[in-house]
């Protein structure tokens, strides 16, 4: 829970009277209408589960064009008997409208959307308003023939304020709240029909109801299951761990009880140990479903909760194969009576500390520890919230690399690492990558290969090596190995050294005992233990390592070289003249 000191203009929630909204003028009740509202409070008044049962009857009248008018115009009036009571609306009959104004200052549309909101549908009211304030900011001119997904959209606002302000060609409102679904509808209908029941058109000739539609999903599933393509997903997903980790495997029905269909909109996936363990794992669910349906230049836009740190949430994205950008970024306040005692415990757990804020305008984090021990002592917190858009890396290889990975390669693909600090590289590495991937389907039992790595792998190395740096090479001079560390170890128990000296950034994955022993004097007669090799951690500077090769007249040398050292050829060969003068 949060709750927000400024949402700023972009939305705004308003229990307003209904003279306050524009163009809704009603005709006043008539007496049936009124013992129609009457009736529809009495069954409302008994408890939620009777809310929701008499709101789920309306719907089936608003579904149905023969009574749809007189549906809408009996939530009219009954918005109408409330207009200055939503709240006790709310406690005595379980349900109430809301007023929501979702456009920026200044723009050119005013019209304010109405929403009903009932008890088992968590509405996070300054999440959401700040996610859509984010929205504004991502400027999309060709939305006319676009298809959008929101992701959690609980009743509905910001798919209906999306169609409303850009239309689209479609959106698709998705919650695994079946409850949510059906309220998501009558919100539609509510701004789709004005009070007199009569369809509202926009400009085009088209109302809401053509270019709006919720479905009951789980994340993407519902896309996935009929091939719908997307051109943007937005999702404003909660990172609450949920404390029932079990949640998620009950079956979920529209007769769940009001509680655990609330927590549904905390419930938290396991997708990838890490960065579950900050309440990220149904947001990586997402973005790895959204690759699928999302076309090749489409976006996805997500909220993200700082309180991971802005490191940990970006990753996310960037392993996967996007690219980011951040269109949003605010503080809002951690709810006094939120307990994070949970996040305490994962952070000491865990090398990575979250990150909360002291005020609302510094820059400087604390961890979640003292977080804790400052809210306890009577201070306030607040934590970052971002909005993110992510647009794929070279689209049409990431989507074929995952569609080959998808059967059978399951662990494969989650633990991929696309992000890429050189880009330059990118396409090459995504190339290969996209070949492996293939070859690995293709065969099922890798045929015996000679000692030195695939014949046809090292062709291609040599291939590059020649094309991309001019070393004359060939297949024989490639040996391939499953790691650095690996050909070190090998090479190095090849040679059976009686003293090598290592590069002190490559030795971090050699045997214990090969660095812990201190037997240098005499060595050429001291008995080894078999199978280790005496190694000596040296620098990489090259003055520093020539100095102990003279000195330790070694039998292997292993070192890499720093940058400024190997733009010329001059500390190269000044190493190997020092290991030819002493044998190594």
């Amino acid at each position: 829970h949060s709750s927000a000191t400024t949402i700023g203009a972009a939305a705004r929630l308003l229990l307003l009277p209904d003279g306050d909204q524009p163009g809704r003028m009603a005709a006043p009740a008539s007496e049936d209408e009124s013992k129609d509202v009457d009736a529809f409070l009495s069954s409302c008044a008994a408890s939620g589960e009777a809310a929701y049962a008499a709101a789920e009857a309306v719907l089936e009248r608003l579904q149905a064009r023969a009574s749809r008018a007189a549906a809408r115009r009996l939530l009219g009036a009954v918005r109408r008997r409330f207009d200055a009571g939503q709240e006790h609306c709310f406690l005595t009959f379980h349900f109430r409208d809301v007023v929501v104004d979702p456009h920026p200052q200044g723009f050119q549309q005013s019209t304010k959307l109405t929403m009903m909101e009932i008890p088992s549908i968590f509405t996070p009211v300054d999440w959401s308003f700040a996610f859509y304030e984010g929205l504004n900011q991502h400027q999309d001119s060709t939305s006319r023939d676009k298809t959008y997904a929101e992701l959690g959209c609980g009743n509905g606002w910001i798919s209906i304020a999306l169609a409303e302000k850009l239309s689209p060609l479609k959106v698709y409102g998705l919650d695994i709240n079946p409850r949510a679904i059906k309220i998501a509808w009558i919100n539609l209908y509510l701004n789709a029909l004005d009070d007199n029941g009569l369809p509202v058109y926009d400009r085009e000739g088209k109302t809401l109801l053509d270019r709006v539609e919720f479905h009951e999903s789980d994340l993407l599933s519902y896309c996935i299951d009929n091939k719908i393509e997307l051109d943007c997903i937005v999702g404003c997903i909660p990172q609450i761990l949920n404390p029932n980790p079990e949640a998620i495997s009950k079956i979920m029905t529209e007769n769940s009880s009001e509680k655990f269909l609330y927590s549904l909109s905390n419930y938290c996936a396991l997708q990838g140990f890490f960065e579950d363990q900050f309440g990220l794992g149904l947001i990586a669910r997402a973005v790895e479903e959204g690759r699928a349906v999302i076309k090749p230049m489409g976006i996805m836009i997500f909220n993200i909760g700082g309180r991971p740190g802005q490191g940990v949430c970006e990753r996310l994205f960037l392993r996967r194969g996007f690219h980011i950008s951040k269109l949003w970024q605010t503080k809002i306040m951690q709810a006094a009576d939120t307990d994070i005692s949970a996040l305490v415990e994962i952070e000491q757990n865990s090398p990575h500390p979250f990150e909360f804020f002291m005020d609302l305008v510094g820059d400087q984090s604390v961890s979640a520890r003292t977080a804790q021990a400052y809210m306890k002592s009577g201070g306030r917190v607040s934590h970052a919230l971002s909005v993110y858009s992510c647009q794929l890396h070279k689209p049409i290889q990431v989507k074929k690399l995952f569609e080959i990975l998808k059967d059978g390669f399951n662990e494969i693909s989650s633990s991929l690492d696309l992000s890429f600090d050189n880009d330059s590289v990118a396409a090459e590495k995504m190339a290969f990558l996209v070949y492996l991937a293939s070859f690995l389907k293709e065969n099922k039992s890798n045929p015996c290969e000679p000692p030195f790595g695939c014949l046809n792998f090292r062709n291609l190395v040599a291939e590059f090596m020649k094309s991309y740096y001019n070393i004359p090479s060939t297949s024989d001079n490639v040996a391939v190995f499953p790691s650095r560390a690996v050909a070190i170890e090998i090479s190095l128990r090849l040679f059976s050294p009686a003293l090598a000296i290592v590069d002190e950034h490559l030795t971090r994955h050699l045997p214990k005992q090969w660095l812990t022993s201190s037997a240098i004097e005499g060595r050429a007669d001291c008995d080894r233990a078999k199978d280790t090799v005496l190694v000596i951690e040296v620098p990489r500077q090259s003055d520093l390592l020539i100095e102990l090769i003279r000195k330790l007249k070694p039998q292997v040398v292993v070192t890499g070289m720093a940058k400024f050292e190997a733009i010329t050829s001059a500390a190269l060969v000044n190493i190997l003249s020092a290991t030819r003068d002493v044998g190594s």
